[in-house]
């Protein structure tokens, strides 16, 4: 019985040691470093691709912190313009507006448990609000019941929308403090006002004014080291 005890009590000890080092190992590897490294200044190249594509184009820069090469907090503030006319309907539709994102970029490309701050793919959440004005011309219209004709021109129609943005994204070093940076962006619209007569067609930084649709940003980004 005694021999049996003695070799119980040997077995606890060995096995404590071995049992401290894999908690002490866990526990490092979940301590992450989120220090403040620099800040980032970017501006978004791809208004001028939706310019040639669709009937309106944007400007936009952004603001990120870097914390610990991971998390990102980043500000986002641009303005839209668009002025068109349908083809089938002829109605005139002019709005210029800036637009603003708050949120954050993480980066998932670790090694080690240390992140790479050179090339790495990230995900993303914003967001983002903006209050637009907008002016609507519609050409003359036969009234079908009573005859006639009538036009509408509403200006300076106060508008609002908030809304939501998922994605992911690339970001690439090309030089010594520049990278290049791609994203895809899940929108999804939360709230907007409407006016009494017409609805916005075009949301300066949304898009087209659907319940949801797409966006992409290409952006070149330079970062400013902190020591």
């Amino acid at each position: 019985m005694r021999i049996l005890s003695y070799i119980l009590l040997s077995s606890i000890l060995l096995t404590m040691p071995a049992t401290a080092s894999a908690q002490k190992a866990a526990t490092e590897k979940k301590s992450y470093d989120l220090s403040f490294k620099g800040i980032g200044l970017s501006a978004d190249l791809s208004g001028y691709a939706y310019s040639l594509l669709d009937n309106y184009t944007s400007a936009e820069f952004a603001l990120e912190a870097n914390f610990g090469n991971r998390i990102y907090p980043t500000v986002e503030i641009g303005k839209g313009w668009c002025d068109t006319t349908d083809e089938t309907t002829l109605i005139h539709y002019k709005t210029s507006a800036p637009y603003y994102r708050v949120g954050l970029n993480y980066n998932f490309f670790t090694k080690d448990e240390k992140p790479n701050p050179d090339s790495y793919i990230y995900g993303l959440a914003r967001i983002a609000w903006t209050n637009p004005q907008y002016d609507v011309d519609t050409p003359p219209i036969t009234d079908p019941v009573w005859g006639g004709e009538s036009s509408l021109a509403l200006k300076g129609v106060d508008g609002s929308c908030t809304w939501a943005e998922l994605g992911a994204g690339i970001k690439v070093k090309i030089a010594k403090g520049f990278h290049m940076g791609w994203s895809i962006r899940y929108k999804v619209r939360i709230s907007q006002r409407k006016g009494t007569n017409s609805n916005m067609w075009y949301i300066p930084g949304y898009g087209i004014n659907k319940s949801t649709c797409f966006g992409g940003t290409y952006s070149l980004i330079y970062e400013i080291p902190f020591k």
